[in-house]
């Protein structure tokens, strides 16, 4: 420190370059705090940008959202009718295989019943062929016949019953 007297100019003159330097270093602050300031508003610019596209990727998956929820209660909804109809048909094949088995059962008394006239048929036939032969006095020609037409007959009836059958 020198010796020299603290005058008024002097004291001034320190003050002065102080408070320039200080200003000087305010200043030099201002402009990076100005800069960061600009760089924050930058920053900002791209988080509404962000904040945009998110709101709007958000409404999308929204309505995707929707859109799959209502396809998944449609199909909820087809496999509830189908649940119900397969229930239905299980129910019908259960009286179907029933019924079958009746019909079935009625084929076999059927056909037991058509085999018995059959066996029945013949031993009449050969019953009157033997008689004609005995006795050709018994019987007349036309009689014949008449009994081969009506043997026809129920030999035709017997053949159209065995065909319902088969067919059932």
């Amino acid at each position: 420190m020198s010796d020299q007297p603290l005058t008024l100019a002097v004291f001034e003159e320190f003050q002065r370059r102080l408070f320039e330097s200080i200003d000087t270093r305010f200043d030099r602050n201002d402009a990076r705090f100005d800069s960061i300031d600009t760089r924050f508003g930058v920053v900002a610019f791209r988080f509404d940008a962000l904040d945009r596209r998110f709101d709007e990727f958000e409404k999308k998956v929204d309505s995707r959202f929707d859109e799959v929820a209502g396809q998944i209660d449609g199909l909820a909804h087809r496999m509830l009718g189908l649940e119900e109809e397969f229930v239905f048909v299980k129910e019908a094949l259960k009286g179907l295989e029933a019924g079958a088995e009746r019909l079935e059962s009625g084929q076999r008394d059927l056909m037991a019943a058509v085999h018995g006239l059959d066996e029945r048929l013949s031993r009449v036939e050969k019953r009157l062929d033997d008689l004609v032969a005995r006795e050709p006095r018994y019987a007349s020609r036309e009689e014949v016949e008449s009994l081969k037409a009506r043997m026809e007959a129920l030999k035709t009836q017997i053949e159209n019953l065995e065909k319902r059958v088969d067919r059932a």
